[in-house]
C-alpha cells in the first residue's frame, strides 16, 4: 500500500512539474513544430541523442544519465532520434548473444519489461523531450515480432506524465517556430538515423555532401546509426525574395551513441569485423536571440569509450527480476 502511495505521489509531482514545463508542440505528417516566444536575451538548449541502445551490456549508462540531468538543470529540449533500444536478444534475432543482454533483461518477457524499464528510467525527463524517432533495431522488431517498442514507449510516457513527445519517423524533420517581437523566424532540423556500413576511412562525412544537394531547406542536418561522430557545416550561397545576396551555413552533425560495442577489444562482432572503438555520447543545439535573428551553436559532448569486458559487472545497475516479478 505504501508504494502505491509513494508512486501515485511522484506521478502527481511529476504531472504538476509537466504543466509548468507545457510546450507547444505540434505534428502534421512528417513535420513536428516547436513554437517559442523569444525576448531580448533568449536562449535554448537542445541535447540530441540517437544510438543509446539502452537494454544492452554495453550501453555506458552513466555517462547517458550525467547528460540527461544536465538536460534537466538546463531545461533543455531532448531529442532521441533511433536505436533508443538494443533489442537484439529476441528469439528472431540471429545476432542475439545473452551475455550482450544486461541481466535484468534476461526472461521471457524481454520486449516487455524492457519497455517498461524504459519508461521508468525516462519518467524524470519525459516533460523535456520532444521527439522520439525509430531506428533500424526498432523497425527491425516491428518487421520480425509484430510490435513497435518506441510507438510503445511513447504511448506509455505520455499517457503516466501527460507528457506531448511525438513518435517520430526514421526520418523527419522538426521545424522551430520563433516569434522575435513579432517578427517570425523558423530553424529546420532534418533527422535521419542513418543508412550504410562503418565507413571507417571518412566516418560517413562524405554523406554530408549528398544530404546537402537533396536537404536544401535545412538549417541543420542530423544523422546516427553508425556510431560514428562530426560536426561540420557547408557554407551556402544564396539569394533572397529580394534580390540580394547573402551566405548562410547548413550545420551536420552526427551523434555516436552510447553502445560501446568495442568492449575490451577481445571478442564480440564490432571485433572480429576489425571495427575500431567509437566514441560515445551526445550533442548540444544551443538557439540565442541576436540581431534580430536567432543564432545556432553546436557543442559537441563526446568522450572515449571505456574497455569493458563481457565478464564486468562494472556497468550494472539495478535488481536483477525473474520472470514471476513485475519490478515495479
Amino acid at each position: 500500500m505504501s508504494l502505491i502511495i509513494v508512486l501515485g505521489f511522484y506521478f502527481k509531482k511529476h504531472e504538476v512539474q509537466n504543466t509548468m514545463e507545457e510546450r507547444n508542440i505540434s505534428q502534421h505528417g512528417v513535420v513536428t513544430s516547436i513554437y517559442f516566444d523569444v525576448v531580448s536575451g533568449w536562449d535554448k538548449w537542445f541535447l540530441l541523442m540517437a544510438d543509446n541502445h539502452f537494454d544492452s551490456f554495453y550501453c555506458n549508462r552513466e555517462l547517458m544519465t550525467s547528460h540527461f540531468e544536465e538536460a534537466k538543470d538546463r531545461k533543455a529540449h531532448i531529442m532521441i532520434l533511433g536505436d533508443w533500444f538494443d533489442a537484439m536478444q529476441g528469439h528472431f534475432d540471429p545476432r542475439r548473444s545473452m551475455a550482450e543482454l544486461r541481466p535484468e533483461y534476461r526472461r521471457d518477457d524481454y520486449y516487455d519489461f524492457v519497455v517498461q524499464d524504459s519508461r521508468d528510467y525516462l519518467l524524470p525527463y519525459a516533460h523535456l523531450i520532444d521527439v522520439m524517432s525509430d531506428g533500424n533495431h526498432e523497425i527491425a522488431v516491428l518487421k520480425n515480432a509484430n510490435t513497435g517498442l518506441m510507438d510503445r514507449l511513447v504511448f506509455t510516457l505520455n499517457d503516466k506524465t501527460s507528457s506531448k513527445i511525438v513518435h517520430g519517423g526514421y526520418g523527419g524533420w522538426i521545424r522551430l517556430m520563433f516569434d522575435c517581437y513579432g517578427s517570425k523566424v523558423s530553424k529546420r532540423i532534418k533527422y535521419f538515423h542513418g543508412s550504410g556500413g562503418d565507413a571507417p576511412v571518412t566516418r560517413g562525412v562524405i554523406q554530408t555532401n549528398r544530404q546537402a544537394v537533396y536537404l536544401p531547406d535545412a538549417n541543420i542536418v542530423v544523422n546516427g546509426h553508425s556510431h560514428n561522430q562530426y560536426y561540420l557545416t557547408i557554407s551556402r550561397e544564396r539569394l533572397n525574395m529580394h534580390g540580394n545576396l547573402y551566405f548562410d551555413l547548413q550545420h551536420h552533425i552526427r551523434i555516436p551513441g552510447y553502445k560501446q560495442a568495442y568492449g575490451d577489444g577481445s571478442t564480440g562482432w564490432e571485433v572480429t569485423r576489425g571495427a575500431p572503438p567509437k566514441p560515445i555520447g551526445s550533442m548540444w543545439i544551443r538557439f540565442y536571440y541576436e540581431k534580430n535573428d536567432i543564432k545556432i551553436q553546436v557543442i559537441s559532448n563526446i568522450t572515449g569509450g571505456e574497455p569493458i569486458s563481457l565478464n564486468s559487472t562494472d556497468l550494472y545497475s539495478g535488481p536483477i527480476y525473474n520472470n514471476e516479478e513485475e519490478g515495479e
